[in-house]
């Protein structure tokens, strides 16, 4: 529910006004402290807040502050994706890159540890002395893990200037992904604007896709944001290991990872959820990222079998040459490894053709994140032995340019029989073959 513009106001002016107080830096406060501050300082002329809303506005600005403390601001910051706190130092990933934040420390590990408590706090996770390690999914779809104890131990510099290690309690914070649009992903230049044009044709016509890349490579924000493209009125069902994407759609089912019990019962995963959601009739289904040859497989049977689309992410390097027939030398490996003695990479592959339309790459340049190849599947051709494929789109890293090939003979029959106009170029490229070797 949005903020009421008022209160928003007044929590931004009582925020900026006690940001840098001495205050929020000490170990130990605890929210009643704060409350009784805040509450004092809404009486001030300089801080006045109407008698009718400080408890709405005291309110706001806690849950910000006891969320995520010292953390806010490298928190909120769209384009930080990880987060390392070891012992008083302060490591983010942002845009690809790892640098400190001086800004974002705690005063001590004892103000670290009192942020882990709250962080784990209503939560089932838990972390001690007698058992230093957590690994808890917070509020929000945030992954924290925490380390400590004699055995982990962090580079400092000694007063003589020589580099030691020392004992340090290390937090690490994968955050989920920020909901960028397709358009906001063009105007980073992940893609450009005829690649926007053509995702916004595949998504209306629902053709299934794999997204591949490395690390960090924008993988799932990719795949998160082509849902913003799906037609209304449809239901769409998404399988991740930890909630990390942030669907831009409505109706749209998230189905995650559960732990077991005390008991050691109750474990829900991936292939568990993938196998019931097929019960739930969706339209659309999408998997967060294969990271198992079972799941890879089981990706390729619900393609079969999902009403409209399916999609996924892989992780697969991506270097300057090997794109798209890389990515299928990878995927059909896995899933033919998750098939076991069911199936041979050759059905493995022709299972592919028959409903697998498109092929992402992307990679993390010098430049940026980029889509660095998307290939076409027409189909198997067993005779051969061969997948058949067209280019649609490459990247040019040494100009750091898109070349749009355009849209193929088979992407405009389908988009005729749909009655959907389309005004990209036709595309010219040569068929290739991808022969599967026996």
């Amino acid at each position: 529910m949005a903020m009421d513009p008022q209160v928003e106001r007044d929590v931004e002016r009582l925020k900026a006004a006690v940001v840098n107080h001495p205050l929020l830096r000490q170990p130990g406060v605890t929210r009643t402290d704060m409350h009784a501050f805040l509450y004092r300082l809404c009486a001030d002329p300089e801080t006045f807040v109407p008698m009718e809303q400080r408890e709405k506005v005291i309110t706001a600005l806690l849950d910000t502050w006891f969320r995520f403390d010292a953390l806010q601001s490298v928190m909120e910051d769209p384009f930080v994706t990880d987060v390392h706190v070891i012992g008083i130092t302060t490591l983010v990933q942002r845009n690809g890159r790892k640098f400190e934040v001086p800004d974002s420390r705690f005063s001590s590990e004892e103000a670290l540890g009192e942020f882990v408590e709250r962080q784990l706090d209503d939560t089932p996770y838990r972390y001690s002395q007698s058992d230093p390690m957590s690994d808890a999914i917070l509020r929000g779809g945030y992954r924290m893990n925490v380390v400590g104890g004699p055995g982990t131990r962090y580079t400092v510099r000694d007063a003589e200037g020589r580099i030691v290690t020392e004992p340090h309690t290390i937090v690490s914070i994968r955050k989920p992904i920020y909901p960028f649009t397709l358009d906001d992903l063009t105007s980073l230049s992940l893609l450009d604007a005829e690649t926007r044009a053509f995702i916004r044709l595949l998504m209306q016509l629902g053709d299934s896709f794999i997204v591949a890349g490395g690390v960090g490579s924008g993988k799932t924000t990719l795949m998160n944001a082509m849902t913003g493209d799906i037609p209304s009125g449809q239901l769409t069902i998404i399988i991740e290991e930890l909630p990390e994407m942030a669907p831009l759609c409505e109706w749209a089912i998230r189905l995650t990872d559960r732990a077991e019990n005390h008991e050691g019962k109750g474990r829900i995963d991936m292939v568990r959820n993938l196998i019931n959601s097929l019960r739930m009739n969706g339209d659309n289904e999408y998997i967060g990222e294969v990271r198992s040859a079972a799941v890879a497989y089981l990706f390729l049977r619900t393609s079969l079998i999902v009403k409209r689309q399916t999609g996924t992410t892989f992780h697969s390097h991506v270097g300057l040459r090997a794109g798209v027939e890389g990515v299928l030398t990878r995927f059909l490996l896995e899933a033919a490894d998750g098939a076991g003695s069911r199936a041979s990479v050759q059905n493995i592959a022709g299972m592919m053709g028959d409903k697998i339309r498109f092929v992402f790459t992307l990679r993390d340049t010098r430049h940026g994140k980029r889509i660095t190849e998307i290939g076409e599947i027409l189909g198997f051709d067993f005779g051969e032995r061969a997948l058949l494929w067209q280019p649609v789109m490459t990247y040019d890293a040494t100009a750091d340019a898109f070349l749009f090939h355009g849209v193929t003979d088979a992407m405009q029959e389908r988009a005729a029989v749909e009655g959907i106009e389309v005004h990209l170029p036709r595309n010219h490229e040569a068929v290739r073959r991808y022969r599967i070797a026996t």
